[in-house]
């Protein structure tokens, strides 16, 4: 799943996101879960009529893009139970190291 959103992102970002999955041990894309990337993804796409490629082309649309799910995280928009609140707590400390190693 991770391949599709990084597809077109820069190698230093990928090597981030390997990095990242190993150190955290956390993957953003489990099977019973839906990620707030996932969620922002599809509603780009469905603003932009297809486009739903969050993450762009260069290492500032991938910071902006990881702006983005943080803020969600801290501003959901529905109510969030205790199981979808420990999820979304690994999921913020993913994409905040994330973002540190692209800072890098």
């Amino acid at each position: 799943m991770s391949g599709y959103y990084l597809q077109t992102v820069p190698q230093s970002v990928k090597a981030a996101w390997q990095e990242t999955l190993e150190e955290t041990g956390f993957n953003p894309f489990q099977t019973d879960v839906t990620s707030i990337l996932t969620q922002l993804s599809v509603e780009q796409d469905f603003l932009t009529g297809g486009d739903d490629n969050i993450f762009g082309e260069t290492k500032e649309s991938c910071l902006a893009a990881i702006d983005k799910v943080l803020e969600r995280i801290e501003n959901p928009l529905a109510a969030v139970t205790e199981e979808r609140a420990a999820y979304l707590q690994q999921e913020k400390e993913f994409y905040t190291v994330l973002a540190s190693k692209i800072r890098e």
